[in-house]
């Protein structure tokens, strides 16, 4: 038999087949992001449902009050939307039966992490959304970016339109914090290293930093996607200044 070489990539061939593969590569990968991150706000409206459903469970108990937006040390004066009392989050925890429903899926992991956002001492615990619900004294004078003004919805029964549970795109620069939950890839977050690289970060909203939007729910139950084009800027806190917290929804 008469021996034959078998053929062999030459480097030139193998650089091509490399490059080929990278450029496949950088094809598909947006593309399966994109599909991850439609999945998550398919988990997240479901999450909004929920907690719409817990809070009117809660009014169903208790009157037609909807649950409380206070804090523990239960100022009137001190609320803030992406925070719940110790009370609140235990009559959630009550009626979904768990603390996956609490935080956006994208946002889930900033919040549970060790040293995350969780716990305020004498205000609660920080959700992964806005909670409208059982705010008092609005709506709340506009104040520094926000020019528009919303109505907390207290009672179940009261105008369905009413946003009662949003997305948590906020922007707060007094504490160096910009949150977009869904940007076209999953998530944007941006803390005090981003404020010292960017010396203009102090004038930016999650809108500068990917965010394509968000899910708004209604005290109707119902719960769309809203285009972060379409979102208003309004007050997230009710105790802090200008420089305090800012919510689109």
């Amino acid at each position: 038999m008469k021996h034959r070489n078998s053929p062999a990539f030459t480097l030139v061939e193998l650089l091509v087949v490399i490059a080929i593969i990278a450029l496949l590569a950088a094809l598909l990968l947006p593309t399966l992001a994109g599909a991850k991150e439609r999945a998550k706000r398919i988990s997240c409206t479901n999450n909004i449902r929920q907690l719409i459903m817990a809070a009117h469970m809660y009014a169903g108990d208790n009157d037609d009050w909807l649950l409380s937006g206070w804090a523990d040390n239960e100022n009137p004066a001190d609320t803030h939307t992406p925070i719940l009392s110790t009370r609140s989050w235990n009559v959630i925890l009550q009626y979904t039966g768990g603390k996956n429903v609490m935080d956006c899926p994208n946002l889930a992991k900033a919040f549970l992490q060790e040293d995350g956002w969780r716990f305020h001492q004498d205000y609660g615990n920080a959700i992964g959304y806005h909670y409208l619900g059982g705010h008092l004294n609005t709506p709340w004078p506009p104040l520094g970016p926000a020019q528009a003004t919303w109505i907390s919805p207290r009672r179940s029964s009261q105008e369905g339109g009413l946003v009662l549970v949003a997305d948590l795109n906020v922007f707060c620069h007094s504490f160096q914090r910009i949150l977009a939950p869904h940007t076209a890839n999953g998530y944007s977050i941006k803390e005090a290293d981003y404020y010292e690289r960017n010396p203009r970060a102090d004038q930016q909203t999650p809108y500068d930093i990917g965010a394509r939007g968000g899910n708004v729910g209604l005290l109707d139950g119902s719960v769309s996607w809203k285009n972060i084009a379409e979102m208003t800027i309004y007050r997230s806190s009710q105790m802090w200044g200008s420089e305090g917290a800012f919510g689109l929804w």
